[in-house]
């Protein structure tokens, strides 16, 4: 099972307000532009590999993608 912590923490390549750390390895991860980086390191930015959706559970993910159109939609913003 792995943890989610929303943080106000701007994604260094899109630059929306809100991200998440994932569990406890402390990367954070953008659901906007689906990128995930470790914060202790600036400016190295990693692309999520590909499959990383195989982490959520379905209900999860429509979930996910509920909250991906509200902030493309422009009910949540950065």
């Amino acid at each position: 099972m792995h943890t989610f912590t929303v943080q106000e923490h701007r994604c260094p390549r899109c630059a929306i307000r809100r991200t998440v750390r994932v569990g406890s390895d402390e990367r954070s991860f953008c659901f906007n532009c689906r990128y995930r980086w470790d914060p202790r390191t600036p400016g190295r930015i990693e692309p999520v590999p590909l499959g990383a959706e195989a982490i959520f559970t379905p209900a999860e993910l429509a979930r996910l993608r509920v909250y991906r159109r509200a902030v493309q939609a422009g009910f949540y913003s950065g």
